[in-house]
This record gives C-alpha cells, sequence and structure tokens, in this order.
C-alpha cells in the first residue's frame, strides 16, 4: 500500500496495489499518476454518478478460485446508455475488470497475446452485430459493437485515462462465455485489438460482500459522487428523485421531457408531444410483491410489428434495489414474465433454437418491430421510432426472443403467467387484456344481432299468417335467423 498527497490539492491518495498506474483524487477529481520516485497531476477526470450498482470500491469476491478485491472503476457512456468497468486486483497480483451493465455482470482478463493475424476486413468499423469471431477453437457470436467515452473514474486504475477517453470495444459471447475485443490502442505498432476473454457471471457466484445494500443505494442514486445536490429536470426543475441513478435515461412525469443524466448535468433530450398517450393496464410507479419482494415499475415501453398495427403489445421495466431488473409484457394474448439471457443459445437458426439442451421451434417468421411510446425509466435511451427485428422459438410454453439492432443482439426468454397472478402482484381489483376484453365485445354484437332477429320476427310473422304466401315468409325468416345465430354460436364456442 503506498499513500501520498495530491499534487493538485494535497489530500491524501491512496494506492492498493502496486500495479496500479494511477488513482483519482477523491477531493479533486484530479488523477495521480505514479512513477517510479514521483507523482503527478496529469489532468482531472469527471465524478461518478452514482446508480444503482451494489458494487463499490472494497468490495470483494472470488472468481475461477481466486480472491479479489475491487480497487476503482470508469464510467463509460454511449449513444443510448452508460455502463461500469470495475478495475479488480485478485491476491495473486493479476488483474481484471468485472463490466456491470444493466444488472448483468461479465467478468473478463487480459490475455498476454493478441490477435496476431489481422485480416483485411478485420476492422472495427467493419464488424456488426451476428458475425462470427473464432478463438481459441471455440466460436464466438458477436453481440455487441460500441463507440463510447469515459466520462467519470474513482478510485485507483492500471492506466492513464482522462476526461473523454474513447472505447472502441467488440463484445462476443458462446454461451456463457464471454470475450471483449478492444480496438481503443490500436496504433501503427499495435495493429490489432486486445483481447479480453471471461465469462457471465452473478453476485451471489461471486461470494461478493461489502456490497452496497438497498437503503444505500436508494439515498445516493442520482448524485454525483462527493455532491448532495439530487438531479433536477432542467425543462421544468422537478426533482428526478432516485431514477436518475436507478436508470439514467428518463422522462419526466411533470413536464414530459426526455431527459439524459448519465452526464454530471441533466439535459433534454426531445419532449413529448400532448397528443402521444399510452392505454397501459399497468403505470410507471406501480408496485409489485412477487415472492416477498418488492417491484416498482420504472419505465413503460408500447411497441407495435410495423407491417402489421393489430400486433402491438406493451412492455413494462421493474426494478428492485437488491434483484435488478426484470420486464413484463402486456400481449394480445396475455401476459408474459421475461428475464434477459446472460448466455446466448448453444446453437440457432431460422428453424429453431437449442437453450440447455432444450430445442426450441421457430413460432413466427421473423418480423420488424418499432417504439410507439415510451415513459419513465430506462437504463439506455429509447426513442419513438426505434426498431428491431425479432425472431421467435418456443418450446412447452416457454418462448425465446432474439432482438437486433444495428449495434447489438439481445436474447430473452418468457413464459406465460395469468391475469390473476398479476392481479395478485399489483393489488388490482380486475386486469383486463385485449383478448379477455373481447368477451365484451360479442356481448354487445350478440345483443345487436338478437334485437335484429326480433324486428324480423316482428315483422315477418304477422305477415306470413294474413297473407297467401305463409310457406315463403316463414322460409326466409328462418334463414335469417339461421344465418345470424352460425357465426354468434361459433363465437360462443370458442370461449
Amino acid at each position: 500500500m503506498f499513500r501520498t498527497a495530491c499534487p493538485s490539492c494535497g489530500a491524501e491518495v491512496l494506492f492498493r496495489s502496486t500495479i496500479s498506474a494511477i488513482a483519482v483524487c477523491e477531493y479533486c477529481q484530479s488523477t495521480v499518476l505514479r512513477n517510479a520516485d514521483e507523482v503527478k497531476d496529469i489532468g482531472k477526470i469527471g465524478k461518478v454518478l452514482e446508480d444503482y450498482s451494489p458494487i463499490q470500491i472494497g468490495a470483494s469476491g472470488v472468481f475461477a478460485g481466486r480472491a479479489f478485491t475491487v480497487l476503482g472503476r470508469i464510467q463509460l457512456r454511449y449513444g443510448a446508455g452508460l455502463w461500469n468497468e470495475w478495475y479488480v486486483s485478485f491476491d495473486d497480483g493479476q488483474q481484471g475488470w468485472l463490466a456491470d451493465t444493466s444488472g448483468q455482470y461479465m467478468f473478463t482478463l487480459p490475455l498476454v497475446e493478441t490477435v496476431r493475424e489481422a485480416k483485411p476486413d478485420f476492422a472495427f468499423e467493419s464488424l456488426q452485430p451476428e458475425m462470427r469471431y473464432e478463438h481459441g477453437g471455440r466460436s464466438f457470436i458477436i453481440t455487441d459493437v460500441r463507440t463510447a467515452q469515459c466520462v467519470g473514474g474513482q478510485g485507483e486504475l492500471p492506466f492513464a485515462v482522462g476526461q473523454g477517453y474513447a472505447a472502441k470495444v467488440v463484445d462476443c459471447r458462446s454461451g456463457d462465455r464471454f470475450l471483449t475485443l478492444d480496438f481503443s490502442d490500436i496504433t501503427l505498432f499495435k495493429p490489432n485489438p486486445t483481447v479480453y476473454v471471461g465469462q457471465a457471471v452473478t453476485l451471489p457466484e461471486l461470494k461478493a460482500e461489502f456490497l452496497r445494500d438497498s437503503d444505500t443505494i436508494l439515498a445516493s442514486a442520482g448524485r454525483l459522487k462527493g455532491t448532495g445536490a439530487v438531479l433536477d429536470c432542467p425543462s421544468c426543475g422537478s426533482p428526478l428523485k432516485y431514477q436518475a441513478g436507478v436508470a439514467t435515461q428518463i422522462v419526466c412525469k411533470a413536464c414530459g421531457s426526455s431527459v439524459d443524466c448519465s452526464g454530471d448535468k441533466a439535459l433534454v433530450l426531445e419532449k413529448h408531444t400532448a397528443a402521444e398517450q399510452y392505454h397501459a393496464t399497468l403505470d410507471v410507479g406501480d408496485s409489485a410483491t412477487i415472492d416477498g419482494v418488492n417491484w416498482k415499475i420504472i419505465g413503460l415501453i408500447e411497441q407495435e410489428e410495423i407491417n402489421d398495427a393489430d400486433s402491438s403489445w406493451t412492455e413494462y421495466l421493474l426494478y428492485n434495489a437488491q434483484k435488478g431488473f426484470f420486464w413484463l409484457v402486456e400481449a394480445n394474448d396475455g401476459w408474459y414474465r421475461v428475464t434477459v439471457l446472460n448466455q446466448l443459445p448453444e446453437s440457432y437458426v431460422d428453424a429453431q433454437a437449442t437453450l440447455g439442451g432444450v430445442k426450441y421451434r421457430k413460432l413466427y417468421d421473423a418480423y420488424a418491430a418499432k417504439v410507439t411510446y415510451a415513459a419513465g425509466a430506462f437504463n439506455w435511451r429509447v426513442s419513438v421510432g426505434d426498431r428491431v427485428t425479432c425472431a421467435e422459438y418456443e418450446n412447452n410454453g416457454e418462448r425465446l426472443c432474439k432482438e437486433k439492432s444495428s449495434s447489438e443482439v439481445v436474447w430473452s426468454k418468457s413464459k406465460k403467467i395469468p391475469n390473476q397472478l398479476i392481479e395478485q402482484w399489483f393489488g388490482k381489483a380486475k386486469v383486463i387484456t385485449p383478448e379477455s376484453s373481447s368477451g365484451g365485445a360479442s356481448s354487445s354484437n350478440q345483443s345487436l344481432s338478437m334485437l335484429f332477429i326480433i324486428g324480423l320476427l316482428v315483422l315477418n310473422v304477422p305477415l306470413a299468417f294474413s297473407g297467401s304466401n305463409v310457406i315463403g315468409s316463414l322460409f326466409w325468416t328462418g334463414l335469417a335467423v339461421w344465418l345470424i345465430r352460425l357465426p354468434l354460436k361459433s363465437g360462443e364456442d370458442e370461449e
């Protein structure tokens, strides 16, 4: 352990690891570089925005049988969101990174070797989601391609990084194995990306200790490290409360502005028009108790199939400080509980996908969908008009869904749940989905049809008995009754 005075403000700066190259002063945000016999200030870095993450400096755990301690972090922002990269030191002196995004965690270790042969098409700009990358005899699928900027730093780091540091990264997956290609430090003398390998993990699997508790998370989320100010809506001044830290892209409930809270200032991105309204059953702020855990809806999205406006659904984002995030989907055929997968299927083609040894058959042909409305808080930027291409697979009532955009591929698993469970979770008297509400429409149509039948009888029966063409009048009346009752009876049978 090495202690020194900050060259800028004189406050104590602590280096816990001998391999840490820099440390960020907690008081003035100066980046302190440690050389063999001196320390010097190499500039300032932005303050981190405290968010929903339970991880903090000093947290510890075990990965691949080796104990580690969290020493520092950088926050990276891309076009649609923000994530943390936690720098960790193992007891044997090695280093690694624990990525933390949307409640999912990936542990990666740097390889000594890099990609040895740079092919002509192996440039960062040429890589796209779902392309394949071969490494160590294993085939990886590219799931994420993006350029991000460092917006904040904290604690110790292994290399010099400053405000505006650009990271060009490509994430790849193979089952639960994870691989990152880092193109950030490409030079004439280092033409190939650095390779980091690891796997998707959970905090219980890491036996993580000294994490932040729920009260600490909710008390600090949305605040800049070292300040006491909660970010306010820059459009109307209303407080954005904890959602600013739980999910950095939010819609102000007071004025409807879409606000980005991932930097040191809250910025208005756009305003929703008064005409935009949603027709969802649940609302932002609704709470649910599920298996003894309290969840809150922090955001909702309405989507529709691009070539079929009648095919639409609502997605609700739920959050708990310790459990993270999950989704509920309200579709035309009922409710689904959705979990974003932290691993890819072992294999998938157009006709089927295999996950955990279970085969899922294609449910629908691939279709395109777009966002028609968004409200509340999200951990990435959601905009009306956003588009994805979806492919769905099914096995015994359980579904897999692949959503692909221009920059990433995300897989999720869902299972249908009954309306009564939604009512129980949210304390609602009656939950009506489009499917269940169709019964009301049938009853209404049935009543109108019966009135029409009665009208025919009133008009035709007296005429039949008073005229000479009794048989003809009764025939046409009976035929009308039969033709109208036939579809009604069919609808009753379906119900």
